[in-house]
């Protein structure tokens, strides 16, 4: 029977194909509800495909803490055999990743890869969609990746995920919606006879449309509907014997797949009952396993297993598993569930470190506090590594409290047991949690904790405990202290050329070069991060070369050096791409956003402000330059309130104690005050942050907020900022304004002029804020000119406006009609417009929103 009322879908699928062969590969979320027919769909894309392509498939378990790349590794009899090699590194992930990809480009038919169920995926494959999500454009291969609609909502890992290939060609998205009632009508007349007739208006009511759960009645026989999912499953399981509803209790508490051979090998005498199982459609043979029709018939199964019996069955499983030397993860799931308290250790052990091995960093999370979960707290080297390992893997998904805690436990231990190296690495990481946590100062006291323990023993552990302090003198623009321990740093490790001690290397010339570059060493400083930069690449330390891309870009763009902002912030977001390093691409996006809005793009710079606002995964201190980049793009354009980004902005920047986050604060408070015509709260917002930015070296930092403070005291230190804040200090407004207008900075420049209050600089400031598109701003510079009886030319018409997001007026149009859910054929028909012309606006509303799914747009615009 034909699948009913997916024609469309699995027309786009078809065309997704033809474009994989072509060497133009797809990624394609297939999303539903639980139930709605997204396996069946992708069988009968499968099916449809048939020789043409070379499959591989593979499917995420939610029954346990998954297993790391386990759809993967399900696929590799499909794959070639390069791609994982037999005594391949198991931990050379990104290895694995670049050898897929490269095996899906290769010449000849093209490859469909399936991925099912990635609601319930772990870290790593989680990262493998993202890793061919950028660059399946450039692969033979059409990659389906199903989910649960329901079950991703919030800050879910694969929401995060979508965010983070929004932009990618190759993305695509098909949503399966329940039947309508004409479709449960069909159904229904499919079906075979039986006694008892079902109303059809009735039965779409009670199900939805879902297409299990009407199968699931039908099947379950009668004219009563059944209250839920859950009655159907049993009503239809109640025609089993009893031998069958036994058998079937085994292959719900083994997972999502059950192997032939562990029924026949448990329960030998209840294998006969297994093709009555299979005869009545309660479960289905794929290859060597049993599988239930859905998950949702798995669970209810499994819920009706007595407690003893199915303690009992663990215990059978997981020696069947042993035997057979199943994943540990899923043999540490079975061990706890049969109160083995030593085999969930040794499993969870074993599944912890597989898991941190390949970045499943929740998972080796899970199964950390599994193993303590059965450890007895004894002071003990053993346990207190358990708390380190923890403890790191819980700084890595970001849960820097709990991170902090666990670190805390080891530090305990480390410290009853005497263990100097452990203690002081302990408070090194202790001092960086607490800074990730906005502490500054717990952070700064860690530190020196830290090395006052490790100080005299000479090795790397000390060598990163000076870096560490170096660091944090850095983030508080402390340049003598910076310079100290960077170069105390650098003379623990001199003449040594061991990957330790390369790490501490530029770790340390980061340090250094950021705060030479912020105080006025500029060359220097360039220098200093490049080599740290190249040192980093050619060591492979991924993290130290992604902290350097983003130093050295957002030191550029602190300094309006706008060119080399925009090579490195290309070239720094590509490398992070490649290699899945999102928590440095996010800090950069941030800093792509304020760049943008120093040249004037406002539009475009909110757009992208905002879309790391909305990544659920964004780090409190990642957080402050978008949200700054809005509070100033709001503001100047008068489109919507500020108020609460400002205040939000102002805590976390305040919290973090640091001038380098204080003063674009404070310099967005005194901006944004002065533009809704309150030019004393300006200098109060000025003054608040001046207590912490006065005493800071970079002149910079200090500039943007001393040009806001009362004319006497910005006068007094206008010989310690940069050039053009001098100007604007001294109150040399048309010198400023001269001055901005050489870096690019569009707005700075016409504010310079409008804050010197002249006629024809009102009159030239409000023109130039026209051209910008920012309305508020305008029409505070009319304003002043008014208070002084001066006319000013009028302002552009409303329906001439700046969308605040970019679109043109005819963009605007076509992305509320796709907002609606309308097709490019109806939206012709409604704007009167050939299919061709749709399509190319379409793809400039998509490029402009930084989306890469029509179905997305509703999501982000914004109404002009």
């Amino acid at each position: 029977m034909a699948l009913l009322e997916r024609d469309a879908p699995l027309r786009n699928a078809s065309d997704y194909l033809a474009a994989a062969s072509r060497g133009n590969g797809r990624l394609v979320f297939i999303g539903g509800e639980a139930g709605v027919g997204k396996t069946v769909f992708v069988d009968q894309v499968v099916a449809d495909a048939g020789s043409t392509v070379r499959l591989a498939r593979g499917a995420c378990d939610g029954s346990t803490t998954p297993a790391p790349l386990g759809p993967l590794r399900e696929m590799l009899p499909a794959l070639p055999g390069d791609v994982w090699p037999d005594g391949a590194d198991r931990a050379d992930r990104a290895g694995v990743f670049f050898r897929l990809a490269e095996a899906l480009g290769r010449p000849g038919a093209p490859y469909l890869l399936v991925i099912e169920d990635a609601h319930w995926a772990d870290d790593a494959t989680l990262d493998l969609v993202r890793h061919l999500a950028r660059r399946v454009h450039r692969l033979r291969a059409l990659v389906l990746v199903t989910y649960r609609s329901e079950e991703t909502a919030g800050s879910h890992a694969l929401r995060v995920l979508f965010g983070d290939v929004a932009g990618a060609s190759g993305v695509r998205r098909i949503d399966l919606n329940p039947l309508t009632p004409d479709g449960v009508q069909a159904l229904l007349e499919a079906a075979p006879r039986r006694d008892g007739a079902l109303d059809v208006g009735e039965l779409y009511r009670a199900t939805g449309g879902n297409p299990f759960f009407i199968t699931e009645v039908i099947a379950a026989g009668g004219a009563t509907l059944p209250r839920s999912v859950r009655d159907a499953v049993l009503s239809r399981l109640a025609r089993l014997s009893e031998p069958g509803r036994r058998v079937l209790d085994l292959v719900a508490l083994a997972g999502p797949r059950c192997e032939l051979g562990l029924v026949e090998d448990l329960e030998p005498a209840l294998a006969p009952a297994l093709d009555e199982a299979l005869a009545q459609g309660a479960v289905v043979l794929s290859g060597e396993a049993v599988m239930f029709r859905h998950e949702l018939a798995r669970l209810t199964v499994l819920e009706e297993v007595p407690a003893m019996r199915r303690r009992t069955l663990h215990r059978g499983v997981l020696e069947w598993l042993e035997t057979h030397q199943a994943d540990p993860a899923r043999m540490a799931h079975h061990a706890e569930a049969a109160g083995r308290p030593e085999a969930t250790r040794e499993h969870a052990l074993l599944a912890a470190r597989r898991a941190a091995a390949l970045g499943s960093h929740k998972e080796a999370v899970e199964q950390y506090q599994r193993v303590l979960r059965h450890t007895e707290a004894v002071v003990d080297p053993a346990v207190a590594d358990l708390h380190e390992r923890l403890a790191y893997e819980l700084y890595l998904t970001g849960r820097m409290v709990e991170a902090f805690d666990a670190q805390r436990s080891a530090w305990q231990t480390w410290t009853e047991l005497g263990e100097a190296l452990r203690v002081g690495n302990a408070l090194r990481l202790m001092s960086r949690f607490s800074w990730f946590q906005g502490n500054s100062a717990e952070a700064a006291a860690y530190g020196v904790q830290a090395y006052d323990v490790l100080d005299g023993t000479g090795g790397t552990a000390e060598a990163m405990a000076a870096s560490n302090r170096s660091q944090i003198a850095m983030l508080a623009n402390d340049l003598a202290t910076t310079r100290e321990w960077g170069r105390r740093a650098l003379a623990l490790i001199e003449g040594r050329d061991d990957l330790d001690a390369e790490e501490v290397r530029v770790h340390a010339l980061n340090n250094l070069g950021t705060m030479e570059v912020d105080s006025g060493e500029v060359e220097q400083g360039w220098d200093l991060l490049e080599q740290s930069l190249r040192r980093s690449r050619d060591a492979d330390l991924q993290e130290h070369a992604a902290r350097a891309f983003t130093n050295l870009a957002s030191r550029a763009v602190v300094r309006h050096e706008h060119l080399r902002a925009g090579a490195y912030l290309s070239e720094g977001i590509r490398y992070c791409r490649e290699r899945d390093l999102d928590a440095w691409i996010l800090y950069m996006r941030g800093y792509v956003a304020l760049s943008r809005l120093d040249q004037g793009d406002t539009a475009a710079a909110l757009v992208t402000a905002d879309s790391v606002l909305r990544h659920p995964r964004t780090a409190l201190v990642s957080r402050i330059t978008p949200l700054l980049v809005r509070v100033h793009a709001l503001a100047r354009m008068g489109a919507r309130p500020h108020e609460d980004a400002l205040a939000e902005a102002l805590d976390l920047a305040f919290e973090t104690g640091e001038a380098q986050r204080i003063g674009p604060a404070g310099q967005a408070a005194a901006e944004s005050t002065w533009l809704a015509g309150e030019p004393e709260a300006a200098e109060r917002e000025a003054l608040r942050a001046w207590e912490v930015v006065r005493s800071v070296q970079s002149p910079w930092t200090r500039g943007m907020v001393a040009s806001w403070l009362p004319d006497a005291f910005a006068a007094d230190v206008a010989d310690s900022v940069a050039p053009p804040y001098r100007a604007e200090a001294l109150r040399r407004w048309d010198e400023a304004a001269h001055l901005w207008d050489g870096l690019g900075s569009r707005f700075n420049a016409a504010l310079a002029l409008a804050r010197g209050g002249t006629r024809a600089g009102l009159a030239d400031a409000a023109a130039r804020f026209d051209g910008l598109g920012l309305e508020a701003a305008a029409a505070r510079a009319r304003a002043l000119a008014r208070e002084h009886g001066w006319s000013t030319p009028r302002g552009r018409r409303a329906t001439t406006k700046a969308h605040p997001q970019g679109l043109t007026k005819r963009e605007a149009e076509v992305a509320g009609l796709l907002a609606e859910g309308l097709s490019n054929a109806a939206i012709a028909e409604r704007l009167v417009l050939s299919p061709r012309t749709v399509e190319h606006h379409v793809a400039a509303v998509l490029a402009k929103l930084e989306v890469a799914s029509r179905h997305a747009v509703r999501d982000v615009l914004v109404s002009p």
